[in-house]
């Protein structure tokens, strides 16, 4: 049975990236990979709420495309969340009777990476290394939220402060190129963490 995909991405930069991904998957997936890119000031949050449902109906897995345009997420005039990218993602992580929540990936380019994560020598006193490794920001964005969240019991690194990045986080942090050469790993990995889902601090809202 194929995988259902739902890509979200930022319409003025994220385009011609979700092209490539979608040009790249095999039959094993069905893509849904429409996002939006339109005025909702006159849409309900029901209308918005019933048009995603619909769309990621029996979906499995969502790609977050994290471009430089869609780190962080837009607001309205009185501060609050305006924006389809925050929709696709909370309304993936919902756990509902059409669509249990879905697994996910943020998948980044070169060009956004400077606003997610910086690279630092950690050294670690209870295995007594130092290592080279990825210390994320706090960028305005829902996928942070659920980045190095796994439940202590059942964190898979045993270092102090030091996270598995394929078992620790709901969400993987995966650059576009890592992505591309093995899609399937990362797909699997999410459609993993979706069966084990309980063992998250799953964050659904900002």
């Amino acid at each position: 049975m194929a995988t259902k995909v739902f890509v979200s991405f930022r319409f003025s930069d994220g385009e011609k990236i979700k092209d490539e991904l979608v040009d790249l998957f095999d039959e094993s997936m069905e893509v849904i990979n429409r996002s939006e890119d339109e005025d909702r000031s006159q849409m309900s949050e029901d209308t918005i709420q019933n048009y995603l449902y619909e769309k990621l109906k029996d979906t499995s897995v969502t790609i977050v495309v994290l471009t430089p345009e869609a780190v962080s997420y837009r607001k309205d005039w009185s501060g609050r969340y305006d924006d389809w990218l925050y929709d696709e993602l909370r309304y993936s992580l919902e756990d509902r009777k059409n669509n249990r929540t879905n697994g996910v990936i943020a998948v980044y380019t070169e060009e956004a990476k400077d606003k997610l994560f910086t690279e630092r020598t950690h050294s670690c006193s209870k295995c007594q290394e130092t290592k080279i490794c990825r210390s994320l920001e706090n960028f305005d964005n829902l996928s942070r939220k659920n980045m190095l969240n796994i439940k202590l019991r059942y964190k898979k690194n045993p270092c102090n402060d030091l996270y598995d990045d394929e078992h620790d986080s709901y969400i993987s942090l995966v650059s576009l190129e890592d992505f591309k050469n093995n899609y399937s790993k990362y797909i699997e990995n999410a459609k993993d963490k979706r069966d084990r889902a309980d063992e998250f601090e799953l964050h659904k809202k900002m």
